[in-house]
């Protein structure tokens, strides 16, 4: 089985460091920078092979880079129209950063993205400080325990998600009902060398976070 193509997009916040994005991903087969984002790129270490944006935070074509120009009245971000570039490229695996931590609607609306390419046939993974987020429709899950991401949380996307099972963690669960808005499964742990997620029935994001208390 050909191995997936990985498409590494960078949005337009700041971010304190890059080391964990340089770990999760060492190196992208194809490289967006959204708008302002070729600023993040290049300060990650990562040339982009492209440009595209409606120039608003901060970005703009550049000579030796292939820019894409967006109007700036549109159904779409910057960031989901680099997204939607990369699957019609056939880069199956979208990696996120640099898309937490500046306007509220933006950070939330890129976590949706993680559903919103699941649906297109991809894999999202979002990226940024310490954050490690993904979709998950409830088929049995296995995570490894990754030294440095303590917490584990689960975040309905459904108004309610029946029959989820953690094990291998600090908080287990077994056949529990998960309501969106509910704090429930916020801040497990892993506890053992892998935890075993399961659910009956729908959508979800799974984030990964460290303990920035005591970094």
């Amino acid at each position: 089985m050909a191995a997936e193509k990985v498409a590494l997009i960078f949005g337009s916040c700041p971010s304190a460091g890059w080391e964990d994005l340089r770990q999760y991903c060492p190196a992208p087969d194809f490289v967006i920078a959204a708008d302002g984002g070729i600023k993040c790129a290049r300060s990650a270490g990562y040339l982009p092979d492209l440009l595209i944006g409606d120039w608003d935070s901060g970005g703009g074509p550049e000579s030796d880079i292939p820019s894409l120009t967006l109007p700036p009245e549109k159904d779409l971000t910057d960031l989901q129209a680099a997204a939607e570039i990369a699957l019609q490229r056939s880069y199956s695996k979208i990696v996120l950063t640099a898309c937490l931590g500046g306007r509220l609607d933006q950070s939330v609306a890129n976590l949706h993205l993680l559903e919103w390419i699941y649906d297109q046939g991809g894999s999202g993974v979002l990226v940024d400080d310490g954050n490690i987020a993904f979709f998950w429709d409830g088929t049995p899950l296995i995570l490894e325990r990754e030294k440095g991401y303590q917490f584990l949380s689960i975040l309905p996307l459904d108004r309610h998600i029946e029959g989820v099972s953690l094990q291998g963690v600090k908080y287990p669960l077994v056949n529990a009902s998960l309501t969106r808005g509910s704090t429930l499964s916020i801040s497990n742990e892993v506890v053992a060398s892998q935890a075993h997620l399961s659910a009956k029935n729908g959508r979800m994001l799974v984030i990964r976070s460290r303990n920035f208390l005591f970094q």
